[in-house]
């Protein structure tokens, strides 16, 4: 987009005349893709009145549209959510744009979306300013002028700062500025290689940011807005607030240049459906205007989008505004604001799409070109002449002349501020009534903070002694815990000595009762092997003596084994002792674990009935 006066018309002429420039010989044009953001709100009070959910679901580069069976996802350059405020959206997307501002480039930034969906709260917000400083709820246009006179008079250089603030209502262009509504001095001219020039208006220089703000402030007022079923303050037209800049810079020769950007911010009105909005007579007219004028930006954006031959810039003045900031030599910037409420299902589909077919135009920006100092005073000289000029003209008449109804209009636009300053009158005194109700609330609100401060330091004490006391008792509970396990490990210490001395007393019977066993056996084998001799020997010389002598040493023989037999019965009972001790020992040990543990539960007990 580029602005500029009839005068600014003529400066630019003699600019390409002159030989001194910061661009290069050949230098080639870079092509960028239009940054593309969707910043969606949450849900209003119609919304939540309708019952109607929330179908949108956001990532910091991608959004999600629900619509079953499957989720439709859109990707941008950046996405924010409801979470987002006002700073945050300045930030991340203006103050880049701003230092290519102060670089030399032209610069758009534009509002797009369905109506209520919180473009004109995006882009101007809350204009109010409490002692110099802007509200919480300020938006980029406010929080840029803050911003560009804070960095301007940080760099310590000569600079000058002009604003201007146009209207678009039912395809008529209208100065917000100008205290003569004459939509005929308002023209769009196309000049060489640029695009979509208007001329005829006012540029409004002012020296500081709250000047900036009351200049927006003035021209706001003079906007069209209405109520709707959508918005209770819906704006009825298109805006464009410029902002040009003009930075003094000393080159290395000592010869001083002027550097010239500019940011066009833009607030289109948003699309709706009239029957849905309640429009009726001049509203329907106002809202069928509207959506002509964006659904030719739609078929602008497709057609850019597609690459085609032709693009329908001249069949509305909005795109012909619009129109260097879209595939041209301006850096632009879209913020899509959408609704996240399934009511409005459709508008944000559409939205989205065109939102996302935008980020495919490229556009080619080229930074302006310098002036020299003995140029600009050239082109000053001139323009005092020319004023001189009309001066003269209008003393010659002796008066100043108009006709019959300029001389109404004026009346009424006099009567017109009468009356506003008259409702500003009326607004200012409900607002100190406001005012000091508020004050009161703030007084009660003091009293109840340093009642909580009170009762926080009350509790801050008994805290403390609560701590204290959570603090002993568990220190005296640890002693009680470590007195226990010495407890225990002493009595496991005499229960093992003695289990281990029963042991050792248990294997050596052992070990001798084994010797015992060996000898026995060891006797009875060499009995067995006799008595085989013996009857080897004697079986052939077998007599009735010997019968008798051989029974005898038989009855020997059985008294042996019998008695070798009550051995064996006394090993085994001395083993069954032994497995009996085993199994005592292993109860002692048992029952002094138990008794350990049944002292520490006691103990654990105690401490709790303490606490």
């Amino acid at each position: 987009m580029s602005f500029g006066s009839e005068s600014g018309l003529e400066r630019a002429r003699k600019r390409r005349r002159s030989n001194e420039t910061i661009m290069k010989n050949g230098e080639k044009e870079k092509e960028i893709n239009i940054q593309v953001v969707v910043r969606c709100r949450g849900r209003i009070d119609r919304e939540i009145a309708a019952n109607s959910p929330v179908i949108i679901k956001t990532t910091p580069r991608e959004i999600y549209v629900r619509q079953p069976p499957a989720d439709k996802a859109y990707t941008f350059d950046r996405v924010y959510g409801p979470d987002a405020d006002q700073a945050r959206i300045f930030d991340h997307i203006v103050i880049p744009i701003l230092h290519e501002v102060k670089a030399g480039y032209n610069c758009t930034l534009f509002a797009y979306g369905q109506t209520s969906t919180g473009k004109t709260y995006t882009m101007e917000g809350d204009l109010n300013t409490i002692d110099g400083l802007i509200s919480k709820e300020a938006g980029i246009i406010p929080r840029t002028l803050f911003s560009l006179f804070r960095d301007l008079e940080a760099d310590a250089q000569d600079f000058s700062v002009k604003v201007s603030y146009i209207e678009l209502y039912n395809e008529d262009l209208k100065d917000l500025l100008s205290s003569v509504d004459d939509p005929r001095k308002l023209k769009i001219q196309d000049e060489g290689t640029k695009k979509g020039i208007l001329t005829g208006h006012e540029e409004v220089l002012v020296k500081n940011a709250n000047d900036g703000i009351r200049v927006l402030k003035q021209g706001s007022i003079k906007r069209h807005a209405s109520q709707t079923n959508y918005n209770k303050n819906s704006s009825r037209s298109h805006s464009v607030f410029s902002i040009t800049v003009h930075i003094k810079e000393t080159m290395p020769d000592g010869e001083d240049l002027l550097k010239v950007g500019k940011l066009n911010l833009v607030d289109l009105a948003g699309s709706e459906c009239i029957g849905r909005s309640g429009a009726e007579n001049n509203r329907a007219k106002e809202a069928g205007n509207i959506n002509k004028s964006l659904l030719t930006l739609g078929r602008c954006i497709n057609a850019l989008n597609e690459r085609c031959l032709h693009i329908p810039f001249r069949e509305s003045k909005l795109t012909r505004l619009l129109q260097d900031s879209l595939g041209g030599k301006t850096k632009t910037c879209i913020i899509a604001t959408i609704s996240p409420a399934k009511i409005s299902y459709d508008e944000t589909i559409s939205t989205l799409d065109y939102a996302h077919r935008a980020k495919n135009i490229r556009n080619k920006p080229v930074a302006n070109q310098r002036v020299t100092k003995k140029a600009l005073i050239k082109e000053y000289i001139s323009e005092i002449e020319r004023l001189k000029m009309d001066l003269l003209a209008t003393r010659e008449k002796n008066g100043c002349f108009m006709t019959n109804e300029s001389y109404q209009a004026l009346m009424d636009e006099n009567q017109s501020r009468k009356d506003e300053i008259e409702e500003l009158r009326k607004v200012n005194e409900s607002l100190m009534v406001q005012v000091q109700e508020l004050r009161k609330d703030q007084v009660m609100l003091e009293s109840l903070r340093n009642e909580l401060a009170n009762q926080y330091t009350k509790m801050q004490v008994y805290q403390a002694k609560i701590d204290d006391q959570i603090s002993s008792l568990v220190t005296e509970t640890e002693g009680h815990v470590n007195s226990q396990n010495q407890a225990i490990s002493a009595c496991q210490n005499i229960v093992k000595e003695k289990t281990d001395k029963e042991v050792r007393c248990l294997k050596e019977h052992k070990v001798m009762l084994n010797k015992i066993i060996e000898e026995e056996n060891s006797k009875s084998i060499k009995m067995k092997e006799e008595l085989l001799t013996n009857i080897s020997k004697y079986l052939n010389n077998f007599t009735n003596v010997q019968t008798a002598s051989l029974k005898n040493s038989f009855g020997k023989v059985y008294d042996s084994i019998k008695e070798n037999t009550r051995l064996e019965a006394n090993i085994t009972a001395l083993e069954g002792m032994m497995t009996s001790n085993t199994r005592y020992f292993n109860d002692l040990k048992e029952i002094a674990f138990k008794t350990g543990q049944k002292k520490l539960v006691d103990s654990q007990q105690n401490f709790q009935l303490k606490r």
